[in-house]
């Protein structure tokens, strides 16, 4: 009996639970975790439809009335300002994280890993491997810290201080500043992570060209190349624990872009 009034219940009601299910499906669809590690279509679909059964059952979303044109195009545009509303949120997340592939991408052509790559399913592009690793162990920790938990609980909360249909994307300035903003602190975090490793190479670089000058006949690339691997993967390894550290970082200013971004949108 009690299924049978959860069914009834959401029939009454299937507009109202059909946007939340789209807003949670723009969410989970970009959302790193979810996408970094390959899961199914299908499994985060009902990730989403689990997550709105919870949402509509909680009553969060509240009694706001809301509006929209009588016909289908009209609760069709609501539903594509609900999907890019829980994509936009789950966006920043992934944008804040991908500081990881910067990180990378500066330690791969220090080393020389510039040719080896890996395709990345949420950008469609080739990333660096050590930028790929750094990434997937961010996303482990994430798991193992609740910071999942916390962002799920971000999400949960915002059909209360976001209502369904309150959005506002045309002529608003403030989001698409901020989403500047997160990409230029992407890159200078990036930056400021690969810093130690960039510096190190630099002087190799400098002191292999001055050792070149001493001894003409040494040739640079024989020498040059397997030292500047086995130099970039023992700095590596010590890097390591201080890039780790910066993962409490990355996720504060991750946490409160999500949050940011709600307030941007309402």
């Amino acid at each position: 009996m009690d299924d049978l009034y959860f069914l009834l219940e959401i029939f009454d009601n299937i507009d109202i639970y059909l946007l939340i299910l789209v807003r949670l499906i723009g969410f989970f669809m970009i959302m790193p975790i979810f996408v970094g590690l390959n899961m199914p279509g299908f499994v985060r679909i009902g990730f989403a439809a689990l997550f709105a059964h919870m949402v509509y059952f909680s009553g969060i979303y509240g009694n706001v009335e809301i509006y929209y044109y009588d016909s289908i195009l009209g609760y069709f545009l609501i539903a594509v300002k609900e999907f890019f509303v829980g994509f936009t949120m789950a966006y920043v997340v992934y944008l804040v994280f991908s500081t990881m592939y910067i990180v990378g991408h500066f330690i791969d052509d220090a080393i020389g890993f510039s040719m080896l790559s890996i395709f990345d399913p949420m950008s469609q592009i080739q990333v660096a491997i050590s930028g790929n690793l750094l990434y997937m162990l961010f996303m482990v920790m994430l798991i193992l810290t609740g910071g999942l938990n916390s962002i799920l609980a971000v999400l949960f909360q915002s059909f209360e201080f976001l209502p369904i249909g309150r959005a506002v994307f045309l002529g608003n300035g403030e989001i698409t500043l901020y989403i500047l903003h997160l990409t230029i602190f992407a890159f200078y975090l990036g930056v400021q992570i690969a810093m130690p490793i960039i510096g190190t190479f630099i002087i190799i670089n400098v002191s292999l060209g001055i050792l070149v000058k001493a001894v003409p006949q040494m040739n640079v690339f024989v020498v040059g190349m397997p030292l500047k691997l086995l130099i970039g993967l023992i700095l590596l390894y010590l890097v390591f624990p201080v890039i780790f550290n910066t993962y409490f970082r990355v996720f504060e200013e991750a946490y409160r872009a999500i949050v940011n971004v709600m307030g941007s949108l309402s």
